[in-house]
């Protein structure tokens, strides 16, 4: 049996450690947008049609169930940060664990809360996700 290995003791990990020594700067209007989405409060985000009228759903709820179909079907190595409904499009925040291929997983991870919105929403639902973070195990 191969001897699990300390990842931080990697020497392809100190590219990661000379990236979080950069100092990276705020992103132009992230403030404003933070707080837009805070005053904002409870919006209606999507508006599901019936057969007696139309359900409205709140930015809320959609990224509360965002957050749980994320958390439940995130592959293995991917941490779900934050979910947040911003500009119309579910924003879900992940880290992966260092060795795991970041784009896949993350596009994986969208076309799950995609699906599985549509499904239970029954309406489509622009879903982001963004790799935020590296971890070590």
């Amino acid at each position: 049996m191969a001897e699990l290995q300390d990842p931080e003791r990697d020497p392809r990990w100190e590219a990661v450690r000379a990236a979080a020594r950069r100092h990276v700067p705020t992103p132009p209007g992230l403030v404003e947008r933070v707080l837009r989405a805070v005053a904002r409060g409870r919006r209606t985000a999507v508006e599901v049609p019936g057969e007696a009228g139309s359900l409205r759903v709140t930015e809320t709820v959609v990224a509360r169930l965002a957050s749980a179909i994320a958390t439940e079907r995130a592959p293995g190595g991917v941490r779900v940060s934050a979910v947040a409904v911003e500009d119309d499009a579910v924003q879900v925040l992940v880290s992966v664990r260092f060795g795991v291929a970041a784009d896949a997983a993350a596009e994986a991870l969208r076309q799950e809360i995609t699906a599985e919105l549509s499904r239970q929403l029954g309406t489509a639902t622009t879903v982001n996700v963004h790799v935020v973070d590296v971890h070590p195990g």
